[in-house]
């Protein structure tokens, strides 16, 4: 966190989809010709690009839980990346900050850190750091024969 000073509100973290499309919101109503017909919905929504969490803070340091059921979706896409931000807002200025390690003395955590791949409901869920040093999520639909992520 860049600073002590309070935020207006908590901070939350947000996950954002690189492959999942914008979800325009559904009206549950469609006009065809001068009839008014139902559309059909579904038991679920399509999951929507940003996902948020909420965060636990105490100023320079944060916590949060992502459970994997979280993003071992019913319509988990064949491979998807999930990049993690920290926003807020403070004196009515949005925040956001990308999660990750840049200040330490390990430089290149792509190479070194490896994270445990956890597997639910035919989703493999992978957390990983990128080039930059910023951790996101790699998701992929598997088979029970072929659970990798990667």
């Amino acid at each position: 966190m860049p600073d002590d000073a309070p935020v207006d509100k908590s901070w939350t973290l947000r996950l954002t989809s690189r492959e999942r499309p914008e979800v325009p919101a559904q009206s549950g109503v469609k006009r065809l010709t001068n009839r008014l017909i139902h559309s059909v919905t579904r038991a679920s929504r399509p999951t929507p690009r940003r996902l948020y969490f909420p965060v636990v803070s105490d100023g320079a340091h944060f916590e949060t839980v992502v459970a994997v059921r979280d993003l071992a979706v019913w319509d988990a896409l064949p491979r998807e990346l999930w990049d993690l931000h920290l926003v807020a807002a403070r004196g009515g200025k949005k925040l956001t900050l990308r999660v990750g390690r840049h200040h330490d003395d390990m430089p290149g955590k792509k190479q070194i850190v490896k994270f445990p791949e956890q597997y639910k409901a035919g989703v493999a869920v992978l957390p990983y750091y990128t080039d930059g040093d910023d951790l996101s999520i790699r998701c992929a639909r598997r088979d029970e024969a072929n659970r990798s992520a990667t």
